[in-house]
């Protein structure tokens, strides 16, 4: 299987976001790619109906049926297996791999894009970690991290920890996720780690330069 799998050093640190714009480049280079979402939380809407958003935004940029993307779609904004307990249901990491290897896109040189849940040791499924899913998997990692004070520290125990995996940590996101960013810390996380770190400005276009590391 050729492709990635994103994580992040936390919940909300805009894996998501990185993910439309890697889809929105490799659209724009004629790249083949597929989005693999498998699990989503918070998926609950007004009118009481289960959309799940992220994946839903992926299904329409990538044009593809969002069946093939996400399957286990919960109400609860929470963990997978808290979620799916609030709702008398269980999720196991075997259905998560199930369903990745059962509608991953294996034509050409296609990338499939897998995202993981909240940061690499937050739970995905009963008693399993999106590091337990990375691990499973063994795809290249990309780190999306929030550029913030206080990253530094949770990017360096994350590359720590990917790195005891035994995993390819490619790519660092330097995300800002807001239009004002009064601490920027590429320099400085610079100083502190070898793998490459491309900066991702708030609502701007991703940097063709990423190809080189994720292809």
């Amino acid at each position: 299987m050729k492709g990635i799998l994103v994580t992040g050093t936390d919940t909300d640190v805009g894996k998501t976001w990185f993910m439309l714009k890697f889809g929105s480049l490799l659209k724009e280079k004629n790249r083949d790619f597929h989005f693999l979402k498998p699990v989503e939380s918070g998926c609950i809407e007004p009118d009481g109906s289960i959309i799940p958003k992220d994946a839903t935004e992926f299904s329409k940029l990538e044009n593809k049926s969002l069946n093939t993307i996400c399957e286990f779609m919960f109400k609860a904004y929470a963990s997978p297996p808290k979620a799916a307990k609030m709702e008398n249901r269980t999720i196991s990491l075997e259905q998560i791999v199930k369903f990745i290897k059962e509608n991953k896109d294996d034509k050409n040189d296609c990338i499939n894009i897998v995202e993981g849940c909240g940061g690499f040791y937050s739970p995905i499924a009963n008693n399993k970690l999106t590091a337990d899913l990375a691990t499973e998997l063994h795809l290249p990692v990309v780190l999306v991290v929030k550029n913030a004070l206080g990253c530094i520290n949770h990017t360096l125990l994350t590359i720590q920890s990917i790195k005891e995996r035994k995993l390819d940590l490619r790519l660092i996101i330097l995300n800002n996720i807001s239009k004002e960013t009064p601490l920027d810390n590429f320099e400085e996380l610079s100083q502190f780690t070898d793998i490459p770190i491309v900066k991702l400005g708030y609502n701007e276009k991703l940097n063709s330069e990423v190809l080189k590391y994720l292809d």
